[in-house]
């Protein structure tokens, strides 16, 4: 059987989930996110949750939670890391475990401040049968707590901007589509392409452009993208980040990490003009910020770029 869920035969067969999911200080939303993975229905075969060296209760209360659930039909294997990895690496140790210790076809990126609907499983299963190719897929994601606002309903990549755009409208065909960017927030990867490709970049630390360095790897390596508008995901947009009162340095981050997405992925002139155009709009969006009275957030978006632009250890194309 392939992971996409075709025998060598050519019949059907159902794929089987996995699940990680990544806890920083922050147990009050991934328990509210186990909670609906356990009420799925059909629910995932296994649940990994990374705890990304939480300062609080985090590991006691996850532990103590997953314990009480025992009789629920999927069991949960936590994985306490003794610092924080950042979402690639701390992610790629829940994926490294699923791919050693379980049979499962498909492994599924879940933020910790999201919840799946109670079919997500089922409508997953049933667009995969339905691309009947190893691809990675991401399903329709609407903010949390609204639940009427899409968040995610595919994405175009702009290149010479190095951006994702996120299309906002659902699509009035339920029929999956090829799309440029699966939100890590909610991914769901055959085990094929990691067999493939490998694991997340750990390059961009500590988050931020990892998932569309793996699309991008995904498409090189001969492997789809897709994204499937009938599964379904509520997501807590930013929810993580408040928490965390980090949102200077997170720009500071994100700035960084784009320069590396382009460099990394990009190529000749689509490169060339990518690169130019962050070297010539940061410093102008830190002049911008400045006379807006916000001189940190701008220095954080300036600061950031240089970064990217002077990082020396970003790993092979």
């Amino acid at each position: 059987m392939t992971s996409a869920g075709v025998a060598p035969s050519g019949g059907r067969t159902s794929p089987t989930f996995g699940v990680v999911v990544l806890n920083w200080n922050n147990a009050d939303d991934t328990i509210a996110c186990l909670g609906a993975l356990f009420a799925s229905q059909p629910p995932p075969a296994h649940v990994v949750v990374v705890d990304n060296g939480s300062a609080d209760d985090s590991l006691a209360r996850i532990g103590s939670w997953a314990s009480s659930a025992a009789v629920a039909p999927v069991r949960v294997h936590v994985i306490p890391a003794k610092k924080n990895f950042g979402f690639a690496g701390g992610t790629n140790r829940g994926l490294s475990w699923l791919m050693t210790e379980t049979e499962v076809s498909h492994l599924v990126l879940l933020n910790n401040d999201a919840t799946v609907s109670e079919s997500f499983f089922g409508d997953t299963a049933n667009a995969l049968i339905e691309i009947a190719r190893d691809a990675i897929v991401g399903p329709t994601i609407f903010e949390d707590p609204e639940r009427s606002t899409v968040w995610y309903a595919g994405a175009v990549e702009i290149p010479l901007r190095a951006l994702v755009q996120h299309t906002l409208v659902l699509p009035q065909s339920k029929t999956p589509r090829p799309t440029d960017f699966v939100s890590g927030c909610a991914m769901v990867i055959p085990r094929g392409i990691i067999t493939s490709i490998g694991l997340l970049a750990e390059c961009y630390f500590p988050a931020y452009f990892e998932d569309g360095d793996f699309c991008q790897r995904a498409r090189k390596g001969g492997f789809a993208v897709f994204y499937a508008p009938k599964p379904v995901v509520y997501h807590k947009v930013g929810a993580t980040v408040r928490a965390a009162k980090l949102e200077n340095f997170l720009v500071y981050c994100k700035n960084r990490l784009r320069v590396v997405y382009v460099r990394r992925n990009y190529t000749g002139t689509q490169k060339v003009a990518a690169l130019s155009y962050l070297a010539i709009s940061k410093p102008g969006r830190f002049v911008v910020e400045v006379l807006r009275g916000h001189p940190r957030h701008g220095w954080a978006i300036l600061s950031g770029a240089l970064a990217g632009f002077a990082a020396r250890d970003i790993g092979a194309q």
